[in-house]
């Protein structure tokens, strides 16, 4: 994508999906400044936030408000980074909107669901964190101009909690209104400013190396953090801190596709800037990095809504259960797409199965074409009628069909062990039939730099590097294997307010 569609819509596909294995000595060769060691300074503040998406501005308005002089550096020529075009969910346990439908929840309830889909990864001390700070982010939120639209099921959640603003812009939008009404005099935002690499002295961070004026190279996004040289090198001190909140990798082809070729075949809607500059510089500097060869892999629609349909591969061959985990129904998927030179297969429901999804407003929004790239659904009279549409051969698709429907009425998936049993009725006979084509998103990478409660980031013994802090997707081990849905922005939310707060309170030292 070029830098005018990306600014124009937010939305770009690239090849990605999970990340390396191997810790600090991955990064060793990260590209560093001529002389990091030069003294002075072109300018001093307490904090300095990198990054500008949720967990960035929750950090930097917290660090303003706590009366540190902040500074946040954000590297592309727009805010938001990849929270500005997503959906958003915010799991939050006892929200207004959940009082109001009687529903209820205990923070308790929240951490043993987002750990029981952890496989015994990440760290449960950071899940707790968010579990128990959610609410306390939703005050945050509201209190400075958020509101929220909607009150959601999610897959794998013990109560109702997801809580949906439009979309992350919604809620950047009323973060960055507050900043600028109420803290225009202790926080700056700065875009086009890439941090290379860090200044430390006796062990402590006490500032950066910045490029301002820096241009992304769209033409090049593969190689930019090693070969762009553009803009004017700076030196900025923090007398208090330094917080990292710059996001995932999944813009990274070659770290991603060290991990699995076939993965190369995910789509994504992170932003063009998601690479693994910073985690690299990071790294280089005795950083921990942790669950770098894990992944998440998502779709359009909710993985637990997929069910509900059959998966047909460009042969009209059903070739999975639909009923899998996300991840090892994306594999699956992202072989068959392989085999056939990128071509996605297609996922058929009919009219009850759409009556069984959980979230209808994502529904809704695929059915009007509005669910970001590749998330449209098509509806259609006869399964003739959705053959032609999606190039399928009508007979092909019409046996594949009946098959389906022999095996669900006998009770028995004989093919891939589908439990029939368990899909309330929802077989391919009632017209009208619908139909997409589903191709597996890597929007979220689970790996990064490890930090502890208090969001300092830990060197390779565990022990925190003296005034570095991190929070949201730019960290690892907050949710292990598999995180759940909705949980993205309590972990950036929550650990943007402790990593500000953290910072502004740290005692300061003079740069």
């Amino acid at each position: 994508m070029d830098r005018k569609q990306f600014l124009k819509t937010g939305l770009a596909a690239a090849v990605a999906a999970a990340a390396m294995a191997n810790p600090a000595r991955a990064f060793a060769d990260s590209a560093r400044v001529d002389d990091p060691d030069e003294e002075g300074f072109d300018e001093i503040v307490d904090v300095i936030v990198v990054g500008s998406g949720l967990a960035a501005t929750v950090a930097a308005v917290t660090s303003a408000e706590a009366k540190a002089q902040t500074l946040m550096l954000e590297k592309m020529e727009q805010f938001g980074g990849t929270s500005r075009v997503s959906g958003l969910n915010c799991a939050v346990v006892g929200s207004d909107e959940q009082a109001a439908d009687g529903i209820e929840d205990d923070p308790e309830w929240m951490y043993e669901d987002m750990r029981k889909v952890a496989e015994d990864y990440g760290d449960p001390d950071l899940a707790r964190v968010v579990a128990e700070g959610s609410q306390n982010l939703y005050r945050f939120l509201i209190e400075r101009g958020a509101t929220f639209k909607q009150l959601k099921s999610g897959g794998g959640h013990s109560a109702k909690r997801l809580l949906w603003a439009g979309g992350g812009r919604y809620l950047l939008d009323a973060l960055v209104s507050h900043a600028q009404s109420s803290l225009a005099d202790m926080l700056e935002m700065r875009t086009r400013c890439k941090v290379d690499d860090l200044v430390l002295r006796d062990g402590r961070a006490v500032g950066v190396v910045v490029r301002e004026n820096y241009a992304f190279d769209y033409d090049a996004p593969g190689t930019d953090d090693l070969e762009n040289r553009t803009g004017n090198t700076r030196r900025i001190g923090a007398r208090r801190g330094i917080v990292f909140a710059t996001g995932g990798y999944a813009r990274d082809k070659e770290l991603l596709r060290s991990e699995s070729t076939v993965l190369a075949q995910a789509d994504t809607m992170a932003n063009p800037g998601a690479t693994s500059g910073v985690l690299r510089m990071l790294a280089s500097h005795g950083a921990q990095t942790v669950n770098l060869s894990l992944f998440r892999l998502s779709y359009p629609i909710p993985t637990e809504d997929v069910c509900w349909g059959m998966l047909l591969n460009p042969d009209g061959k059903r070739f999975v259960n639909e009923l899998g985990s996300r991840n090892d129904l994306g594999i699956i998927i992202l072989r068959q797409m392989r085999d056939f030179d990128g071509k996605p297969p297609l996922l058929v429901y009919d009219s009850k199965g759409i009556e069984l999804f959980h979230d209808k407003q994502r529904l809704e929004m695929s059915l009007a074409g509005r669910n970001f790239k590749n998330g449209t659904m098509h509806r259609f009279d006869t399964l003739d009628e959705l053959a032609e549409h999606f190039d399928y051969d009508e007979q092909a698709l019409a046996d594949a069909v009946s098959r389906y429907n022999e095996m669900f009425d006998n009770g028995v998936d004989e093919d891939f062990g589908k439990d029939m049993t368990a899909l309330q009725g929802a077989a391919i006979k009632q017209p009208p039939f619908y139909g997409m084509n589903l191709i597996p998103n890597n929007n979220y990478t689970p790996g990064g730099v490890r930090i502890d409660t208090s969001a300092r980031i830990l060197d390779t013994s565990g022990r925190p590097i003296e005034g570095l802090y991190a929070a949201g997707e730019v960290t690892g081990g907050v949710h292990g294997a598999q995180r759940l849905t909705g949980c993205s922005a309590p972990d950036c939310g929550v650990f943007g307010m402790v990593a500000g707060a953290q910072a502004a309170s740290a005692a300061p030292v003079e740069p």
